[in-house]
C-alpha cells in the first residue's frame, strides 16, 4: 500500500472518528470531559484536511494568522480548523446551555402559583343592572360597594352557617353588618338589645344543626327603619369542621333557589318583596372560589327567575364588597347568553 493511499484511509478514519464524538457528545452535554472531548473532536476533524493537503499538495503554501504567529501550509489549515470549530461549538454550546435555562425558568414560572391579589373594598356605590331576555321585566344585578349603604333592596340574604349562629358585631362579614345594624343602640351607639340574633335563636330552638341551604326568616329590626329592609333571609351556606374553620356548603347555588323560592311563598305574599340583595356566600371567610361560586349563585338566580311563573320577585342583586368581586361578576354577567344590558 503505497504512502498517499494510507494518509487518505487515516485521514478518513479521522474524520469519522471526530465526528462520532462530536455527536456523542450533542447527546451527552452534561458529560465531566465536555469541553477535553469536544477539543479533541474538532482535532480529529481538522487532521482530515490536513492530511489530505500534505498528501496530495505536499509543497502547499496555505498560510494564516493566529495570535500574532505566522502558520503555513498543511499546519496552518489544521490549526485553523480546529480553533475554529472548537470555538464555534463552544459558543454554541453557550447559547444551548441558555435557551436551556430560560426554558426552564418559563416552565418554573408558568407552574409557580400566581400571586393573589389583594382585594380593595370598593369606596362608592354602584348598581348594575342586566334584564333577561326571556323576560324582560325580571333583572338581575350587582350593587358595588358596602351593605351599610344600600337602600334599594326589599330583602336581604344573610350567609350563615349551619348552626345558624350568626356573625359577631365587628366581624368582616355581611351577617355581622346586618346584626349590628338591626341591633337596637344607645345614644354613643353600644348595643342594648341583639334584636335579629335573638330572634333567630328563638326560630331555631334547640336545633344546634340545621342542613345546608335551610333557610329562616327574621324580622329586619332597625334596618327597617334605617334602610327600608322588610325581612331577612338567613341561610346555611357554609359548614364547620373542628380544626379546620368553615367551607362553602357542597350544592351553594341551593342556597339562591331556596331563599327565592322562601320570598315568593303564600307566609311572604303581603310584603310584596319586589327586590333582594344576596352576599357571595362561601366567597368571603369561608375562602371558596369566587369565580366558581359567582358562577354557581348567579346562573341559580337567572335560572329561577326565568322558569319560575307567578313570581313577584323583579330583581335579584348580588353585592360585590370589593373591586374583585366586582370585575369578576360583571364578566360573569356579560358573557351569560341569557341577559342583556
Amino acid at each position: 500500500m503505497n504512502t498517499t493511499l494510507l494518509i487518505i484511509i487515516m485521514a478518513v478514519f479521522s474524520l469519522l472518528a471526530g465526528l462520532f464524538l462530536y455527536v456523542w457528545l450533542i447527546f451527552r452535554s452534561n458529560h465531566r470531559r465536555f469541553h477535553t472531548t469536544l477539543l479533541i473532536s474538532w482535532l480529529l476533524i481538522a487532521l482530515f484536511p490536513v492530511m489530505l493537503i500534505f498528501s496530495f499538495f505536499p509543497e502547499s503554501s496555505a498560510s494564516g494568522n493566529l495570535f500574532g504567529f505566522s502558520l503555513a501550509g498543511a499546519i496552518a489549515a489544521f490549526v485553523f480548523i480546529w480553533w475554529r470549530g472548537t470555538y464555534s461549538s463552544l459558543k454554541a454550546d453557550k447559547l444551548d446551555t441558555l435557551e436551556e435555562k430560560i426554558r426552564d425558568l418559563e416552565k418554573e414560572l408558568q407552574e409557580r402559583p400566581q400571586e393573589k391579589r389583594i382585594p380593595a373594598v370598593l369606596q362608592h356605590s354602584d348598581t348594575y343592572l342586566y334584564w333577561l331576555k326571556a323576560k324582560r321585566s325580571k333583572q338581575v344585578g350587582l350593587i358595588a360597594g358596602r351593605i351599610e349603604v344600600l337602600r334599594k333592596a326589599d330583602a336581604w340574604v344573610s350567609s350563615e352557617n349551619t348552626n345558624m349562629q350568626m356573625s359577631r358585631f365587628y366581624e368582616r362579614s355581611v351577617s355581622g353588618v346586618i346584626r349590628y345594624y338591626g341591633a337596637k343602640k344607645d345614644i354613643v351607639g353600644n348595643v342594648v338589645e341583639d334584636v335579629i340574633a335573638n330572634e333567630l335563636a328563638r326560630i331555631r330552638g334547640d336545633n344546634f344543626y340545621v342542613h345546608p341551604a335551610t333557610v329562616l326568616i327574621t324580622g329586619s329590626g332597625e334596618l327597617q327603619n334605617t334602610h327600608n329592609v322588610k325581612k331577612i333571609f338567613h341561610v346555611a351556606s357554609v359548614q364547620g369542621e373542628v380544626g379546620e374553620g368553615y367551607r362553602p356548603i357542597k350544592n351553594i347555588e341551593l342556597c339562591v333557589t331556596n331563599v327565592l323560592t322562601k320570598a315568593d311563598s303564600e307566609e311572604l305574599k303581603s310584603l310584596n318583596i319586589k327586590s333582594i340583595v344576596f352576599p357571595l356566600m362561601g366567597a368571603g371567610t369561608a375562602q371558596g372560589n369566587l369565580k366558581e361560586i359567582a358562577q354557581k349563585l348567579i346562573q341559580a338566580a337567572i335560572l329561577y327567575l326565568e322558569t319560575t311563573e307567578g313570581s313577584t320577585l323583579e330583581r335579584v342583586y348580588f353585592l360585590t364588597w370589593t373591586d374583585v368581586e366586582l370585575e369578576t361578576c360583571r364578566e360573569i354577567l356579560q358573557q351569560s347568553e341569557k341577559l342583556v344590558r
